[in-house]
């Protein structure tokens, strides 16, 4: 269990740790020399049931109110230290303020020096800390007068904080989580290296494990792991420890509000979107704000994104001139550095806050609703509701440090509808999944009834219709689960209804059934318009502008200017480059491995290659092809086994 102190400078916080622990947590020699705590301090003690105390020093005096800050952060109760001569001070209250706005509800108040006063003045502040503790999260905290010179009361406050040890120990285990440590001192041990001290907020740290200084992104391995002074292997959430780091770093590249995360949580932002509560009587302006989260202390603005008039938190966005680590929930104070003063705090909704449209009613209306939700499930309930195109899955369980585990747990409960989108993993709620298709369909049924005498819309075509948009490999799915179930049909680059069937003129019908059986039966290699033309007694002129009209018809593809094929053709065409790109070490292929595989000679590929460019099948970069990104996550066109279909692209 970690207690931190809080209290007015000089009120004997630091004599109060040592009559309970037997260790001076003043280390620095100005500390000594001035008597005066000035930055932060550690010790630990063991209580009776075996269980550990430990404890971290807060320096008191105003000026050190970010050294405060960061002692108070990842604590699991607060021990408010009040003077019984002086009574509850300036920086009580500031202390008390930011423990409130951090969300600290644990604790207890030690009533120091009440050896110094008689029992009428005891009683008498003992009634002040009660009044000033009144509807806060503290207003049950316990009151102990205590002696750290004589230790009278000690004993009292030391049971109580044991019994708290062991109520703590009865509580379930957190849940699966990845690694995230902060901060709060980094050192050199002669011999071992770059040692880090901090509280493990999450996850379950072991020896040997690899881990990423955020927001540096240097990778290091755990070279060691101690707590309270002893080597161990293994430190569970909750604990203070300390880690010798081994890898490219030293005490200089990482320090106080840094944080040591698992791999796969790492992701720094510099934008934070927050609910936030003011002081009474704070007020937010323009100019450069301190922003404190964690153990560290960046400069920022602050943003309102959405007020109110009855004092409620506000939504705002904090906009950090560094990128820091953060969690939904993990906890904020905002102080203005000119005036000394702390204005307000609050906790992380998104940490990843939009750079564009954050003010949209749309954006404002989720942060209101996140800010309602108190677990992942809801969150993610909450995004399924707000966001039709989707959620990305990855930046939501770094967000909440869920594991895939966990995630996957999550998924099994929600059941939205899950696709693997390019390099996202997307999550749609069934009624938006529903939505998307109804509104695609109603888009083709519109294009067949405005285009009678075509097959169909290609992608792009289908795209530039009115109506909300879909990120490519997001349409991709879409169109390929709407193929699936029988409601589209794929002619080459071309979609349509099953049941349409383009209403050509009796004298072009007849001429187009004239041209397809030409080309049947010439594979990959169909006759250039001249030959169709001499087979078919026509003009070349007058065949060529019928099989211009025929591609823009969509009955057939103009790979080449003069060369026309059939769209199922176009499906083996963009299945070889599939084919070849899949097999290929480096996922590139050249002309001339294209032309030894579809067997269709050296000048017809580079016309064939140039139109699979075009199709955004292939894309040409230093003498070589590779797929576009809609193809790179193995979505591998195939044949459909009805030709009328074309082909289709599955996962």
């Amino acid at each position: 269990m970690i207690i931190a102190t809080a209290g007015h400078v000089d009120h004997g916080k630091t004599t109060l740790i040592k009559a309970l622990t037997g260790e001076d947590t003043d280390r620095l020699a100005e500390e000594k020399r001035r008597g005066l705590t000035i930055d932060l301090g550690f010790a630990w003690t063991r209580t009776e049931q075996g269980h550990w105390l430990g404890f971290v020093d807060v320096p008191g005096h105003e000026k050190f109110i970010r050294n405060m800050v960061a002692g108070v952060a990842a604590v699991d109760a607060v021990m408010l230290v009040v003077a019984a001569d002086d009574g509850p001070m300036p920086q009580t209250r500031e202390h008390l303020a930011i423990l409130e706005l951090l969300g600290v509800t644990k604790g207890l108040v030690a009533l120091t020096r009440a050896d110094r006063v008689d029992p009428g003045r005891l009683e008498e502040v003992r009634a002040e800390v009660t009044t000033l503790l009144a509807g806060t999260g503290l207003s049950e905290a316990p009151i102990f007068p205590v002696s750290g010179i004589t230790g009278a009361g000690v004993p009292a406050l030391s049971h109580w904080l044991a019994e708290q040890a062991v109520d703590r120990m009865k509580q379930p285990a957190p849940p699966q989580a990845g690694v995230r440590l902060v901060v709060d001192r980094s050192f050199t041990v002669k011999g071992s290296g770059c040692v880090v001290t901090g509280t493990l907020t999450d996850g379950c740290l072991n020896r040997e494990d690899t881990l990423t200084v955020a927001p540096s992104g240097t990778k290091v391995r755990v070279r060691g792991l101690q707590m309270h002074g002893a080597d161990v292997d293994r430190v569970p959430a909750g604990r203070r420890c300390a880690v010798n780091l081994s890898g490219d770093i030293d005490r200089n590249a990482i320090s106080r509000g840094d944080w040591l995360v698992a791999p796969w949580l790492y992701q720094p932002t510099d934008r934070l979107d927050v609910r936030l509560t003011l002081q009474p009587g704070a007020r937010l302006h323009r100019g450069a704000l301190v922003i404190h989260i964690g153990a560290a202390a960046v400069s920022g603005r602050v943003v309102v994104l959405a007020s109110s008039d009855d004092g409620s938190p506000l939504l705002a966005q904090l906009m950090l001139a560094a990128p820091v680590q953060a969690c939904v929930g993990d906890r904020v104070i905002v102080r203005d550095p000119a005036m000394n003063v702390t204005l307000g705090g609050g906790e992380v909704l998104d940490p990843f806050g939009l750079r564009r449209g954050r003010s949209a009613d749309s954006r404002t209306d989720l942060l209101a609703a996140l800010s309602a939700s108190r677990d992942a499930a809801g969150s993610l309930n909450t995004r399924l509701q707000a966001q039709a195109q989707g959620v990305d899955l990855d930046p939501f369980a770094r967000a909440h440090n869920l594991t895939d585990d966990r995630l996957d747990e999550l998924l099994g409960r929600l059941r939205p509808v899950v696709l693997r989108a390019g390099a996202q993993r997307l999550a749609f709620a069934a009624a938006h999944w529903t939505q998307w298709q109804s509104r695609l369909l109603g888009r083709l049924d519109q294009w067949h009834q405005d285009y009678p005498d075509r097959i169909g819309p290609t992608e792009a075509e289908l795209t530039r219709l009115p109506g909300p948009h879909l990120d490519q490999p997001v349409r991709h799915r879409l169109l390929q689960a709407l193929i699936d179930q029988g409601e589209l049909s794929r002619s080459g680059f071309r979609f349509r209804r099953p049941g349409h069937r383009p209403r050509l003129d009796p004298t072009d019908q007849a001429l187009l059934e004239q041209v397809l059986r030409q080309l049947e039966g010439t594979g990959l290699k169909p006759p250039i318009a001249g030959e169709l033309a001499e087979a078919l007694g026509l003009a070349r002129d007058d065949m060529l502008a019928f099989l211009e009209r025929m591609d823009r018809l969509g009955q057939l593809v103009a790979v080449a200017p003069n060369r026309f094929y059939r769209p199922e053709s176009v499906a083996e065409l963009a299945a070889i480059a599939v084919e070849l790109a899949e097999q290929s070490p480096t996922g590139a292929f050249d002309a001339r491995a294209y032309r030894d595989r579809s067997g269709i000679g050296r000048r017809l590929t580079v016309s064939v290659l140039e139109y699979l460019d075009r199709a955004g099948v292939t894309a040409f970069i230093n003498e070589e092809r590779r797929l576009q990104p809609a193809y790179r996550q193995r979505q591998a066109v195939t044949l459909s086994n009805n030709e009328e279909n074309g082909y289709t692209a599955k996962p």
